[in-house]
This record gives C-alpha cells, structure tokens and sequence, in this order.
C-alpha cells in the first residue's frame, strides 16, 4: 500500500509513511537520492518528455505489487480536506498544509472506487473548450476517434466531461489494484494509438506534454463513464502555499469568484 511521489528531481518535503518517491524520465535524469525509478523492468521511461508523470504510473502499474496504490507529485499533494475553503482556512490558521495519511485513503477506500483532486475550473468555458484554447483541438478530436473505434461505449462519457466546466486534474490517484490495472490497461491502449496519429515534433516544449493533458482529462472519462464511486480531496502545492496565497484564494471565494 503505497503512494508514489513523482518527480524529476532532488526535492526536499517531510514525506508521510508509505509515501516513497519515484524519480520519472530516469534514463536521462539524474537520481540524487536513491529514489525509485522508472527506467526499470518493463517501462517506457523515454517517453518522459511526452508523457510527464504517466512514465511513473506506467512503471507503477507493470512493476509494483501494492493491493492499494496511489499518485502524488513532489510538489502536489493531497491534503486531508475534502474543499479548498477548509484547506485555506486551516492554512491561514496554521501556516502550513501536510500531505494526508495513508491511514486516512485506506479507510476512505474502503467506501470509494477511486479518490481524485477536488474538481477545479481549468479557465473559462468547458473542459473541452478549454482544451482548445490552451493546447491543440485536433488532437482530442483524434483521441476522441481513437474512443469510438475501441472504446465506443466510453463515448457518451467522453462528450460529457468535455461540456462539464469542473474536471479533476494532475493525474492524482489512489485506488486499489484492481482498479489501477482496468484503467491503466485502456488509458495506454489509447494513448499509445493517439500517439501514433498525431505529429508532436514540431509542438513546443510545453505542448509536447501532451499525452499527460489527455490522461488529465480521460481519468475523468473513465470515472464518468464506469460510473465510480469518488470521493475528493483537495489539492495544494508545497511551493505557493503559504498564509498570504491562502487568503487570496480565501477571500476570493467570499467575493463569489469562480
């Protein structure tokens, strides 16, 4: 029972027990601490560049044997709240926001399917619309061909999630392994047949990250379409949070900004 920290670097945070840090893109990044790696076993470590954190659940998925599993980012955690305006609101008490127990996902999962981010607005409009406003449109429209041709029953929930205006994101997860493994199995299914429709060599840097924003987006598919039970926890990043960002995302929520 473990959740995996994803990183691509040295970093320095007080990790909780059964947190163990996973170092992704390993072929080309250097370990600076004897973390886990994802360039072991069966792995697509190479992909890195394109696939961002999804190395690290491809590796966790084909090489791990954990009843229980969850994803974490060495900057992004879960915190133990289940809103953002209980997370601030502790944190302008405390000055500080701690990753939540595995204890705490353990009981959680014994009543939920899957525990993900709280939903968050990903800029004005859809999910969708968003996507096309940020990234490139083409290339849902394919990962939605890709759907119909193997997944079709999935469509519905596809179209779905792309009309809401709430998604969650950062690949953050924890489930069991029954779980991971029906999902890794058709998330990579798809994403190996988009990435051999769509051109990213001339994309920049940021863009080339796409296969990472399509998990983002058809984690919530999934869930949407086996109809899953969810539960949410909000999520904080160990680089901005502080009291002074806690109460600007405090106050914002009282004057009714989205």
């Amino acid at each position: 029972m473990t959740m995996y920290v994803i990183t691509h670097k040295k970093f320095n945070y007080n990790l909780p027990q059964n947190y163990k840090a996973l170092l992704v893109g390993a072929n080309k990044n250097f370990n600076p601490d004897s973390y886990l790696t994802d360039n072991t076993g069966d792995n697509i470590s190479n992909k890195n560049k394109s696939y961002c954190e999804l190395t690290g659940l491809y590796w966790m998925w084909k090489n791990t044997s954990d009843e229980n599993i969850g994803l974490s980012h060495y900057r992004r955690f879960f915190s133990k709240f289940h809103h953002r305006k209980y997370l601030d609101f502790s944190v302008l008490l405390t000055g500080k926001a701690r990753p939540i127990n595995e204890s705490v996902l353990e009981q959680e999962l014994s009543t939920a399917d899957w525990i993900v981010s709280q939903p968050e607005k990903g800029g004005d409009g859809t999910i969708g619309q968003n996507f096309a406003k940020y990234h490139h449109a083409k290339d849902l429209k394919i990962t939605r061909e890709v759907l119909q041709q193997k997944y079709p029953e999935f469509v519905k929930a596809f179209d779905k999630t792309m009309s809401m205006e709430r998604a969650s994101f950062y690949n953050m997860f924890y489930t069991t392994r029954e779980n991971l493994n029906d999902y890794c199995k058709w998330l990579f299914d798809i994403l190996f047949e988009v990435e051999q429709r769509v051109d990213i060599s001339s994309y920049s840097e940021y863009q080339q990250r796409l296969f990472g924003f399509l998990a983002e987006r058809l984690l919530n598919v999934y869930i949407c379409s086996k109809h899953c039970n969810v539960t949410y926890h909000a999520v904080y990043q160990t680089n901005v949070m502080s009291r002074n960002y806690a109460w600007h995302q405090f106050t914002k929520k009282i004057k009714g900004f989205k």
